[in-house]
């Protein structure tokens, strides 16, 4: 399960063979525990806004809990 943080609201989202970028806004995060899967999630963040035509930015951040994907533009 993922979690998605509306700036302080938290929102849980069953991942299944996607990520929820679509419905992520500014400042919105994806927690991930794992390294390897956080990378992975923002490698897929920056294709999923390159093939919608978007100019969404993504980043990678480490926090007390493990990884975060934070939508930043």
């Amino acid at each position: 399960m993922t979690v998605i943080e509306k700036n302080s609201a938290e929102m849980f989202v069953e991942m299944r063979n996607r990520y929820p970028f679509s419905q992520m806004e500014v400042g919105d995060s994806i927690l991930l525990t794992e390294p390897q899967k956080a990378e992975s999630a923002r490698v897929a963040a920056i294709q999923f806004s390159k093939r919608n035509g978007l100019t969404w930015k993504f980043g990678l951040r480490k926090s007390r809990e493990g990884w975060r994907v934070f939508r930043m533009a």
